[in-house]
């Protein structure tokens, strides 16, 4: 074959690849959240932009998990709840321990007067 024929067939596999010749992968992510406070957590959840991540009721000690959450996970996010009837809300900034496009664990730990954030990374 000529060069200038190789060459067109390697733009056609390239182009039929999506320009790269890698398909791009959606990361797999699942969100947790564990009641170290000393109270119930009512109506749980985890805002990302338009999209919310509901776990309801978390008792104390117990943990929830949301495995394969199929939205964008936004670095500005809420965690809110409700205490006995009482609403509380977290706003959380996770630039600290969240890239955009990594796959892993993202875990919210409730203590009685702060939340805590921690991402841990699928190999």
């Amino acid at each position: 074959m000529k060069l200038n024929t190789l060459f067109f067939v390697f733009c056609i596999l390239l182009t039929a690849c999506g320009g790269s010749g890698v398909t791009a992968v959606k990361p797999e992510i699942d969100v947790e959240i564990i009641n170290q406070s000393s109270r119930l957590l009512e109506n749980a959840l985890a805002r990302f932009g338009d999209y919310t991540c509901e776990w309801g009721y978390v008792g104390k000690t117990f943990s929830k998990s949301y495995l394969y959450y199929p939205h964008p996970i936004t670095v500005q996010t809420e965690l809110s709840w409700s205490e006995e009837g009482k609403p509380r809300v977290e706003k959380l900034d996770l630039k600290a321990i969240y890239s955009s496009g990594k796959s892993g664990r993202l875990t919210f730990t409730v203590h009685d007067d702060h939340v805590e954030t921690s991402f841990v990374e699928k190999n």
